[in-house]
């Protein structure tokens, strides 16, 4: 966009039953302080809903979703290929703590885990947790806390329970000669805060089977699994609970049982985005590779691949595997001198595995004098559980630089004094080996680069309207250069750009909706773009830690499942509110007035506060409530004289109160202009000298 392009556009801004018209200057802004907090509107809806809720591919289920302000549904947002109904019998709909959905799951949906979002007239909600698993499912009957009572099941099934505070769950089910089960929790990994163990006793004798016991399985988040062949034919029990003995209404799990294949990780961990491969698994199991073509389309960053030991045989769950944007390669065996070394370009990733006792892997990269590279492994974060020691050799085999093995992320850089070659040496920090013990090295030059965060995952707007997407940018290694921010989606229902000046690291990017858009939720992702020396770089926004925070605790909620964002396009309000700063143009050193109009319908007649969330340095708003009844009111917005010449955001928050509930607006970004003061002109009244 060009900076001398100004966009004179009212963008309608809805939250919750109350429309923000703005106009504004549409240009980037500049110079901000702290970034402010920015949370859901209280009138959006807030699922509560257990996290092993799920079914079963080319089956219909009816769901009862719990939460909070439920009526008045207008869509079910559900990220699977899958058809979404919400019964209109029994007034479901009109209670705003529970509402019955049917899902019908598409027969070729792969098993894995999903979101399930609800958009109603206010808002949408929080994604909860919808599992896909194609073993029969089986409701825990809730009165199986005693070997006694436990429940009788068969094989294979998935069974879905909750675990009460002080107690377990008991299954019984039949064994034959020579069978083998794996028996698998999810709990951790689909976001319920259970931290499951599995125990297997003897049905006859009800002794516990000592070595059957599995508690923090490698690659599993916390979660447990373990697969055992019975030598005999019998009845054996299964005991679920929480390895302190926690419990309550949120401590969801599915418990898988069958001859299914377990699998750590997806190995090699990483694939290049530019062209097909064959991913294998890493874990106790061998399986056989399967073949992947990496999709297009920037939000996918990582795509699930499922173990099987035969092409028609039982799924186990599936593992992610990262999409890379430089080459990528996997461990070639033997490395373990540095003359054995194998070569890695730069930039560039391997998969690699410590399998044998005392092993030491040897990669050899191309440096130049003074570039400095980032070496970077990732364990914990792909779910090994290896922790790897890094050594860089020169042509000497004299260490150049080392990771340092206290630091909370694997990384470190390290600057060549001479052309040539170089060796990385890795080796285990506890010297263990195995089939989990697994790790990515990459090695990439330091360059500048940049993260981008999200502040929050859903909003709410009117068709043709819009709202303010809050976005922080993380800058690395010296970067300072603007970045393009902007929205997309599948649907081609919403829109929306702005820059991120340089230097700053945060602004409000104004989110649009296309006029004569159905009412309900629609996915969106937002994307940054800069150019650093040449190079463009693209990064898509992410909001990790509230993620997290909605997931039970889950420590690494997968990459498809932390940038989808997510809008409730809302039919006509009762009530509009305009919003206009006149004029838009404000010099350093004085006021604008901004002048506040609304129409109000029944029911929509209360106060109206109007608070700035965000003001740019040295511009304050003096703002003024819209008392009850009242439909006008106006209060100044002051450029103090050492403010910023420029484009300036200004985002206000609007709150009020109808039918007795609270609700919030944010609406889109107001930019206003900041120009230095005129200068001023000679008066017309003076007499002109004639000339001689």
């Amino acid at each position: 966009m060009s900076r001398a392009m100004v966009w004179m556009i009212a963008f309608l801004g809805f939250v919750g039953g109350v429309v923000l018209v703005v106009s504004f200057d549409a240009r980037d802004a500049r110079a901000q302080p702290k970034a402010p907090a920015v949370v859901a509107a209280p009138q959006a809806p807030t699922l509560t809903t257990l996290a092993h809720l799920g079914a079963k591919p080319g089956t219909e289920v009816e769901l009862t979703l719990t939460g909070t302000n439920l009526a008045g549904p207008t869509a079910i947002l559900l990220n699977a290929p899958a058809t979404v109904s919400i019964p209109s019998d029994n007034k479901n709909g009109t209670d705003a703590g529970q509402l019955r959905v049917k899902v019908k799951v598409d027969e070729k949906c792969p098993i894995g885990l999903y979101s399930l979002r609800v958009a109603t007239q206010q808002g949408i909600s929080n994604a909860r947790p919808f599992v896909v698993d194609v073993l029969p499912p089986v409701a825990s009957r809730g009165n199986n806390r005693t070997k006694a009572t436990a429940q009788a099941v068969t094989i294979p099934c998935v069974v879905s329970g909750t675990i009460a505070n002080e107690t377990s769950d008991f299954y019984q089910l039949k064994v034959a000669a020579n069978q083998r089960l794996t028996f698998e929790v999810l709990a951790r990994r689909i976001g319920s805060p259970l931290d499951p163990i599995i125990v297997l006793h003897d049905a006859k004798t009800q002794r516990e089977l000592i070595e059957l016991y599995a508690d923090d399985t490698p690659g599993l988040q916390g979660d447990c699994r373990l697969t055992h062949t019975f030598r005999e034919a019998g009845e054996i029990l299964v005991e679920v609970r929480d390895t302190t003995y926690r419990g309550g209404a949120d401590f969801a799990y599915r418990l898988r049982i069958g001859d299914f294949p377990a699998a750590t990780t997806a190995f090699p961990l990483a694939i290049s985005a530019d062209k097909p491969a064959t991913v294998g698994f890493a874990g106790p199991d061998q399986l056989p590779p399967i073949p992947v073509t990496p999709p297009r389309g920037l939000e996918t960053t990582a795509i699930p691949v499922i173990p099987r030991r035969e092409p028609q045989g039982l799924p186990g769950w599936p593992v992610l595997v990262r999409i890379s944007e430089w080459p990528e390669l996997t461990e070639q065996e033997p490395n373990d001198q540095p003359d054995q070394a194998n070569p890695l370009p730069v930039p560039g990733g391997v998969s690699a595995k410590f399998d044998k006792p005392k092993d030491v892997d040897h990669f050899r990269i191309r440096a130049k004098k003074g570039e400095k590279l980032v070496v970077n492994v990732l364990t914990y974060e792909v779910n090994s559980p290896a922790e790897v020691f890094v050594r860089v050799l020169d042509a000497k085999g004299m260490p150049v630089a080392t990771s340092n093995p206290a630091a909370a992320n694997n990384r470190f850089e390290f600057t060549p004094a001479a052309d040539g070659d170089y060796v990385l040496a890795c080796e285990h920090l506890n010297y263990l080996h195995g089939p989990h013990e697994i790790y990515h090295l990459a090695i990439t030059p330091a360059r500048a680069d940049f993260t981008l965060a999200l502040a929050l995952d859903r909003y709410e707007a009117i068709a043709g309207g819009g709202t303010a997407v809050m976005a922080t940018v993380n800058r690395l290694n010296g970067f300072t250069g603007p970045v393009e921010l902007s929205v997309f989606d599948n649907d081609n229902v919403v829109s929306g750009s702005v820059t991120l000046p340089a230097g700053q690291t945060f602004t409000f990017l104004p989110l649009t909706v296309k006029d004569g858009t159905k009412p309900g939720g629609y996915s969106f992702w937002v994307k940054g773009r800069a150019v650093v020396d040449g190079a463009e770089i693209v990064r898509l926004g992410s909001y990790v830690d509230l993620a997290k925070a909605n997931w039970g605790g889950m420590p690494n909620p997968p990459w498809n499942l932390i940038s989808e964002c997510a809008v409730a396009v809302l039919a006509q309000p009762p009530l509009t509110l305009t919003l206009a700063a006149q004029p838009l143009v404000v010099e350093k050193g004085k006021a604008s007035q901004v002048t506040i109009t609304a129409t109000r319908d029944t029911g929509a007649d209360g106060d109206i506060t109007l608070t700035p969330l965000y003001l740019p340095p040295n511009i304050t708003a003096a703002a003024k409530p819209l008392a009850k009844g009242q439909t006008k009111a106006e209060f100044p917005l002051t450029v103090a004289g050492n403010a910023a010449v420029g484009p300036s955001p200004v985002v206000f928050r609007a709150t009020t109160k109808i039918a007795g509930k609270d609700y919030a607006i944010t609406p889109p970004p107001v930019l206003l202009e900041v120009v230095e003061p005129k200068k001023a002109e000679p008066k017309n009244d003076e007499p002109k000298k004639e000339k001689k």
